[in-house]
């Protein structure tokens, strides 16, 4: 590999790296990230025709257009007066082979593959020694990752918005958040514990508080998505704000188990209705409760009727039921069930509920404040207003 060109990105704070390699050298560096990188895009299997073009275009030495990359350097600073020398850029990106994601040009990619493979044995050298050009942001962070893939347009086949968002909060995922496990069912684990949460579900949920909208993000609403994340890190700069988040969620969650204490609904005692969930960790620990939970909150704040979420934890201490703990269980259950009969979009509905529930419970000019019943009934007024 060869260093040729070097620009410094100044919208990303990433230096993009121009090198010339060849098609063998660039195969063998980025064949780990393709199998051990879980949030690497995956083939696409359609056109067909077209690839195989391609892999002729290949054997016969046709100029390909560059692949691109990005590479995080943990703990760099990424500054254009003080650049890495070439020979320990090449290092990095060596060392960080298995952490490299390509940005444009996965099919490209693996039509290489697939090249090496057709060939005959007398074949190989030569198509491996095919010249080929590739870019790497070097030190791009998660943000500056998307914002790229996005303004660009690269890539024929984009990331789905699941990895989109989940690449965003990687670092938590293997760290989790002050005694929160993230679990990801990929991988064959499933959140059944009260401190473990499924990492598609609370990064919803987060993006719910980010948007103020408890409603499922589109694909067109990335990039938006995107601008409010820069100005919060800007704005938030002392605060980690996804901590903050699962934080005040999960002391919100673990207080109505305590509440609940152990207490759970037998289908025999409501049999007309379907169950949304028979105890505390069933019913709260949901998509819906998570995104509606992220919006209020949001809200509340944006109303300066909470200063952070800080004061979602304390107010947590003084959560109450009207009567007992079974009654709430029934009481969310007929709300829930009823949303699920009279409405054709049911998630979304079952989101705005939610979203009503938490701004009674945690607004203090609310009668309905630190009551769990009485916001159930609070909120499934307001949503029945907003659906008819």
């Amino acid at each position: 590999m060869e260093v040729k060109s070097r620009i410094f990105d100044l919208r990303i704070s990433s230096e993009n790296i121009l090198i010339e390699t060849t098609l063998g050298a660039y195969t063998d560096l980025i064949r780990e990230a393709l199998d051990k990188n879980p949030f690497q895009r995956k083939r696409v299997t359609s056109s067909k025709t077209v690839y195989s073009l391609l892999r002729e275009d290949i054997k016969k030495g046709c100029v390909i257009p560059p692949i691109v990359l990005a590479l995080s350097l943990n703990g760099s600073k990424n500054d254009p007066q003080n650049r890495l020398p070439n020979e320990d850029i090449l290092k990095a990106i060596n060392d960080g082979r298995q952490n490299l994601l390509i940005l444009d040009g996965l099919q490209r990619t693996h039509s290489f593959l697939d090249v090496l493979k057709e060939c005959k044995p007398e074949e190989v050298e030569s198509v491996r020694n095919t010249p080929i050009r590739v870019e790497v942001y070097i030190g791009l962070n998660k943000i500056g990752i998307l914002y790229r893939m996005l303004t660009l347009n690269t890539g024929q086949t984009p990331m789905s918005l699941r990895q989109q968002i989940e690449m965003l909060y990687l670092d938590y995922y293997d760290a989790g958040v002050d005694g929160v496990k993230f679990v990801r069912e990929v991988d064959s684990e499933h959140a059944t514990q009260p401190n473990e949460f499924n990492f598609k579900e609370i990064i919803e949920g987060f993006n719910s508080y980010l948007e103020r909208n408890e409603q499922p993000l589109e694909r067109s609403d990335i990039l938006e998505n995107i601008k409010s994340l820069e100005k919060l890190s800007h704005e938030n700069n002392n605060k980690d704000l996804f901590k903050e988040y699962v934080n005040a969620l999960y002391t919100f969650i673990t207080k109505t188990i305590d509440l609940l204490d152990g207490i759970a609904l037998e289908k025999s005692e409501n049999p007309s209705i379907s169950l949304w969930g028979k105890d505390a960790k069933q019913c709260l620990k949901k998509t819906q409760v998570f995104a509606g939970f992220g919006a209020a909150v949001g809200k509340l704040k944006d109303h300066e009727i909470i200063n952070d979420l800080n004061d979602i934890v304390a107010h947590c201490d003084n959560l109450s039921f009207n009567t007992e703990g079974k009654d709430f269980l029934l009481e969310l259950n007929s709300a829930l069930y009823w949303i699920s009969k009279n409405t054709s979009k049911i998630g979304n509905a079952q989101r705005m509920f939610f979203q009503f529930f938490f701004r009674e419970l945690f607004n203090k000019d609310s009668d309905s404040f630190l009551n769990l019943q009485k916001s159930i009934e609070s909120g499934m007024h307001k949503t029945k207003t907003q659906l008819f």
